[in-house]
This record gives structure tokens, C-alpha cells and sequence, in this order.
């Protein structure tokens, strides 16, 4: 199991984007609490072609699917004592959501059809033209 954090890469900068640092005081540093080995970080940028921010938004994505089986809420006496973990999953896919946005690919629907003029024969053939890239 490997772990560095080096800011100077972009394994560095994406651990940083997705918060697997351990926190001191006001800044973020290096620590022994992480989710992510170095190995994975750089898959996450192979498989996004070194987009950083499609690699922090897919990596946010893993982070909401492993949050999501710990999503409980627990409360005991009259609100006394309460754990609530539900929100955890919500904020990583908002996080990957804006880091989406960010990012310069297109995720939104691809269009394969310009137009389409439908038509249906006589004997019930399709007559419809389809007209595309």
C-alpha cells in the first residue's frame, strides 16, 4: 500500500481534490488516514485521459459509493445523542458534480440524428428519413 503527497503532481493535486488528506488546524497535509493508494490515483487519470477535474469528479463518485453503505442515522433518548451519516454521500456528488462542470469534457447527451421526418408506407414499412452527421 503506497501513499505520497506530493502537491508538485497530479496524483498530489487530486488527493487534494478529493480530500484525502488528513486535516491540521487550517491547512491540509499528508497523513496515515487515506482512501486513495497512489496506484488508484493515477488509474483515475489514465481512465479520464489526465483530466484532472473528470478524474477528481469520478473519484468523488467512488468516494459517495463507499459513504453510501455507511449512511446511517442513529439517535438515542429524546435527541440527546444523535449520529447522522446520510449526508456524507450527498456532498461527494455534489462535489463531483461541480468538478464535472468544471472540467472540459461533455457529459451531457451526444446527438446523433439533426432531423427526422417520419413516414409510414402503406403496407406499414417505415418511409422515415433520417437525416445526421
Amino acid at each position: 500500500m503506497s501513499y505520497t503527497c506530493d502537491y508538485d503532481t497530479d496524483e498530489g493535486v487530486l488527493r487534494t481534490l478529493l480530500y484525502d488528506v488528513v486535516p491540521s488546524g487550517t491547512s491540509a497535509v499528508c497523513g496515515t488516514n487515506y482512501y486513495f493508494e497512489d496506484s488508484a490515483l493515477t488509474a483515475l487519470l489514465e481512465l479520464t485521459e489526465d483530466d484532472l477535474w473528470d478524474a477528481a469528479a469520478a473519484g468523488c463518485r467512488a468516494m459517495a459509493a463507499k459513504y453510501a453503505g455507511e449512511a446511517i442515522s442513529l439517535g438515542l433518548g429524546k435527541g440527546d445523542i444523535s449520529i447522522n451519516k446520510q449526508q456524507k454521500p450527498g456532498f461527494y456528488i455534489q462535489l463531483a458534480n461541480m468538478y464535472q462542470n468544471r472540467s472540459g469534457s461533455d457529459t451531457g447527451a451526444t446527438e446523433y440524428i439533426d432531423s427526422v421526418n417520419y413516414g409510414v408506407g402503406g403496407t406499414g414499412s417505415d418511409d422515415t428519413e433520417y437525416v445526421g452527421d
